[in-house]
């Protein structure tokens, strides 16, 4: 089995990736997983922060919503976030506008980019979120020269909102920028 761990996640909420594991083994009821990776998970913090309900055993441990919610998400309602955060039509420099995507998120021109999307996101809440704080990034940055945005389908087969994972909402950090003069 494979397990995919964003370690922003972990540091976000203070837990360990023994947590984190013992979490998703619990969830995905591998309670013979669990025992053989000889984990030392903090169940009564897990508990103080709403991630398990403990029972009896490991076997009775309850995972909570409030876990499942950092990596499984409902992607219809991440699809209708995306499609209203990124701007539906932008003004051209010569006074037209230029469409990026249909306003309805289950819209047939939406369908290409919904699907890709789903493709990268996996459901992933945590991926999700960090595309929704990288492309405010790039909105904040761009935000005079909109007319230059991509159609979403593009944004998102590009993955435009990568080339935002280190700048501030000022711009680009100083020390990643080489700048001339003439």
């Amino acid at each position: 089995m494979d397990i995919n761990i964003d370690v922003r996640l972990l540091i976000k909420h203070n837990i360990s990736a023994d947590d984190y594991l013992a979490l998703y083994a619990i969830y995905r009821k591998g309670y013979k997983t669990l025992t053989s990776l000889k984990l030392s998970p903090n169940w009564e913090d897990l508990q103080t922060k709403s991630f398990v309900k403990l029972g009896n055993s490991i076997e009775e441990h309850v995972v909570r919503q409030e876990f499942i919610n950092l990596f499984a998400s409902d992607f219809d309602q991440m699809f209708t976030e995306l499609i209203t955060r990124y701007p539906m039509k932008v003004r051209t420099k010569h006074g037209g506008v230029r469409v990026l995507h249909a306003a309805d998120p289950d819209a047939k021109a939406n369908k290409k980019a919904k699907d890709r999307y789903r493709k990268i996101v996996l459901n992933k809440k945590h991926l999700h979120d960090k595309i929704m704080e990288l492309l405010d990034v790039q909105l904040t940055i761009e935000r005079d020269r909109l007319e230059y945005l991509q159609s979403l389908e593009v944004w998102i087969n590009n993955y435009t909102w990568e080339k935002y994972v280190n700048m501030e909402e000022n711009g680009p950090k100083s020390e990643n920028r080489i700048t001339r003069q003439l």
